[in-house]
């Protein structure tokens, strides 16, 4: 995963996103052990479904506890997990090994049943009906990581996708804009539509279309910084917001957005699934009403979709208050 450094701007000095991504991943090899280098962690990471971004980092000597027990380290909701499922055991020498705990729905790697086998990086291992991968996560990716899922446990959020609500627009952007005009910097917003999404609805159902909607919003989330603003507008639209962004740099956050929801392994979540999404790109111009300037974004997301769907446009530029 490549995911662009947080950073969080401090809401009295804002600063200019330049849209310069940082790469903080740490490529995998195919081994049999994980190297542990003091940046680096080897941790496992549900991909799919409710419990997606749920993770346990793994250290030589420590078993991990995967289940719907209060005392599992890696606590899964879904009820083909069991409390006591399997473990996950990481040896002094960095090698990693997986047991199943003579669970009711087995354990697989890779698609195969196991009841005791290695694990090794880039394997996925299925719990129940739960999919979840092997990966070497840098610091800065596993503090990132934590910070999102507090923002998706946090007060006043949707409860499906864990944005915050529209009543956001009411509450709070109107301070956020006026604090940017004060400071004198850009403020960007990226309007999000799901392609497709009554087909998926429609060929495999509200559950899954639930558990697209969840895990756009977690792509959403892990592809801005910790305090940018995701509303979720409505149905299978949502809302970003980027103070410090200008349209450009607005435009490499919702592209990088727009490839980590197309290149996600939607399979995890339903055998044949594809996921695409649309955005609509406007900066704010000086003074302008917020509802011209989130119009103007709505304008560029409808525009993305008679273009084709998939891509990424930008709001054609009008005077102030237009």
């Amino acid at each position: 995963m490549t995911s662009r450094r947080p950073h969080s701007p401090d809401p009295d000095l804002l600063e200019a996103d330049t849209g310069d991504p940082k790469e903080v991943t740490v490529r995998l090899t195919r081994t049999d052990r994980f190297p542990t280098p003091r940046r680096a962690a080897a941790t496992l990471r549900v991909v799919a479904g409710r419990d997606m971004l749920q993770y346990a980092v793994l250290h030589p000597g420590e078993a991990v506890l995967i289940g719907r027990d209060e005392g599992a380290q890696l606590r899964l909701n879904d009820l083909t997990v069991s409390k006591r499922h399997a473990s996950i055991e990481m040896d002094e020498t960095g090698a990693i090994t997986v047991l199943d705990l003579g669970s009711t729905n087995g354990t697989a790697v890779n698609g195969r049943s196991v009841r005791r086998t290695a694990l090794r990086p880039g394997d996925h291992l299925e719990v129940g009906a739960v999919s979840l991968r092997l990966d070497l996560l840098s610091q800065d990716e596993l503090a990132h990581l934590g910070r999102v899922l507090e923002r998706l446990a946090a007060a006043n959020r949707d409860p499906l996708t864990g944005l915050v609500t529209r009543a956001w627009l009411e509450d709070e952007l109107p301070t956020l804009a006026d604090r940017c005009d004060r400071a004198g910097v850009p403020f960007a917003c990226a309007f999000v539509d799901i392609d497709h999404f009554k087909l998926i609805n429609d060929r495999f159902g509200h559950g899954v279309g639930d558990d697209v909607l969840a895990g756009v919003a977690r792509l959403l989330l892990l592809g801005v910084r910790d305090a940018d603003p995701c509303v979720r507008y409505g149905g299978e639209e949502a809302v970003m917001f980027l103070p410090g962004s200008t349209s450009a740099a607005a435009a490499e956050v919702a592209e990088r957005v727009r490839r980590s929801i197309a290149t996600h392994d939607w399979d995890r979540t339903a055998p044949g699934l594809r996921v695409t999404a649309s955005f609509g790109v406007a900066q704010r111009h000086p003074g302008e009403p917020l509802k011209a300037w989130i119009h103007r974004a709505d304008e560029a997301l409808y525009a993305a979709k008679r273009l084709g769907r998939d891509r990424v446009e930008l709001a054609r530029d009008r005077p102030s208050g237009g």
